[in-house]
């Protein structure tokens, strides 16, 4: 069976790019928007939206912990708002090598994006979204209750 990728990022080929949104830049306005769109939300021209790559990294806004599960989906699992660099404030999900919990994201934290199944679920595992995770995650160094859990257990 083929992964189904959407059409709102894209994963390069080129050795050493990670993936990136696809958003729209307003050549009249200058305002950036994700996902693209044809028309301009803020001086709402049409035909001035140009295709542009956003979102490589961000600033985690704000963030809750979903206790329950639509069908497809295992709860818990965090859901986040991103602030990219680019403008546009975007909903997300956390990626899955960040342990759930209070405590392990921060607001203001830096996040950067990965691509991965939506969900580790029988009718989510091959359809790839796209997800942040922590800039300091646990494949660099331990996020926040990572180092807690670690600092109470050697003591």
């Amino acid at each position: 069976m083929s992964t189904a990728t959407p059409a709102n990022f894209v994963i390069p080929t080129e050795p050493g790019r990670g993936p990136v949104l696809l958003g729209s830049r307003c050549r009249s306005c200058g305002t950036v928007v994700f996902p693209r769109m044809p028309v301009c939300p803020r001086c709402l021209r049409n035909g001035t939206m140009e295709e542009t790559e956003l979102g490589r990294t961000g600033r985690l806004y704000s963030h809750t912990i979903a206790h329950f599960a639509p069908q497809g989906f295992i709860a818990p699992f965090f859901q986040v708002f991103v602030d990219l660099p680019e403008g546009p404030r975007i909903f997300s999900l956390v990626g899955a090598e960040v342990p759930v919990g209070p405590g392990v994201l921060e607001d203001r934290m830096e996040m950067r994006l990965v691509v991965e199944p939506v969900a580790a679920t029988p009718e989510n595992k091959d359809r790839l979204t796209y997800k942040y995770v922590p800039v300091k995650s646990a494949s660099s160094k331990s996020l926040p209750a990572e180092s807690a859990a670690r600092a109470r257990r050697d003591r």
